[in-house]
């Protein structure tokens, strides 16, 4: 429920400027997420009466080679897609903004004309390591987990040894992998990314992400807004 309960504080501050949020809710497929956090969420209207919650129907899976529970979120989005248009369709969304799991969504809001901003969950440092994951991938046919000591270098943070990257990110033949590659095309070509952090927290960071640094050649950078 973790990124479910980081994305309520963003339509938090949205609700307070007057305007109505509806937050969707994408279930794990045999998961009774419904019932272990229908009273939280119930909660959190009652509270904030702007902030409604709808949920996706549940979907089944395909076959997913890998082992990291990265995959299986991003797949289920990918999957829940339908479902997230005909909601969408339906109403009169003004703006989408979604988990950067669910980086798929774009391509929803493009073909219904819907502005999309992505919530980055982690700090600047980390989005600049996304953004940068495809120019890493061209420089190098070696996966990480097989690199040793040898460092990663990406603008605006700290070089760090490569077996110190994320699991999913290891193995390059790894399902987990490529689907984190293409994340970054679709943060690139959104209205902007919303992040969670603060620019005196990560001034370096931020500030090279704002410059373009970080992105691949050819793709543009979106504006970056700290919340």
């Amino acid at each position: 429920m973790g990124h479910l309960v980081s994305m309520i504080e963003p339509g938090k501050i949205i609700a307070a400027r007057g305007l109505a949020v509806t937050i969707v809710v994408i279930d794990l497929p045999h998961n009774t997420g419904a019932s272990a956090t229908g009273p939280f969420l119930a909660g959190v209207s009652a509270a904030n009466p702007t902030i409604s919650f709808h949920r996706l129907p549940q979907v089944e899976l395909p076959p997913v080679k890998s082992n990291h529970p990265e995959t299986l979120t991003l797949e289920v989005a990918r999957v829940s897609n339908p479902h997230l248009r005909d909601f969408l369709a339906a109403t009169s969304s003004a703006v989408l903004v979604a988990d950067f799991f669910c980086n798929v969504a774009r391509g929803v809001a493009s073909e219904l004309g819907i502005p999309i901003y992505f919530f980055f969950t982690s700090g600047a440092e980390v989005l600049a390591l996304y953004l940068h994951l495809p120019v890493l991938h061209a420089q190098t046919t070696a996966n990480f987990q097989d690199m040793g000591d040898e460092l990663v270098h990406v603008p605006g943070i700290p070089s760090f040894p490569a077996t110190d990257s994320m699991r999913p990110i290891m193995d390059r033949d790894d399902v987990a992998y490529t689907k984190f590659v293409s994340v970054c095309s679709d943060l690139c070509l959104s209205q902007g990314i919303l992040v969670n952090t603060f620019r005196s927290l990560e001034p370096r960071a931020v500030e090279t992400i704002a410059a373009g640094l970080c992105s691949p050649f050819g793709l543009p950078t979106p504006p970056v807004y700290c919340i």
